[in-house]
């Protein structure tokens, strides 16, 4: 077992190609081209306006990456980036509970 903030140790070295998948990546690139043509046919050609949309998504994935998704947050917590100390965390639930109990009375 190793030391709890000691080296990692075994696995494979950084930067190494992962043997296991090799193969398939090389077969799968083989098709590439194919596969490209194939998608750019039914987003051209496609009866299905779903197929059509599917299909100009892959493309525009392959070309440009994926979109990136936006959290938005409605409730009243904050984001907190980065790890929380318990103490920090417990006062911050206290308050919370506090304030639920102050509208509750209120009520």
């Amino acid at each position: 077992m190793a030391r709890k903030g000691g080296p990692k140790t075994g696995g494979r070295v950084a930067g190494t190609p992962n043997k296991s998948t090799a193969t398939i990546r090389e077969l799968a690139g083989q098709h590439g081209p194919m596969a490209l043509a194939e998608l750019a046919r039914l987003a051209n050609n496609a009866d299905s306006e779903q197929t059509r949309v599917s299909a100009c998504k892959e493309i525009l994935d392959r070309a440009y990456g994926k979109s990136t998704q936006n959290i938005n947050r409605t409730d009243s917590v904050d984001v907190i980036e980065g790890e929380v100390n318990k103490i920090d965390l417990a006062r911050r639930i206290a308050f919370l509970l506090t304030s639920g109990v102050e509208l509750i009375e209120s009520s």
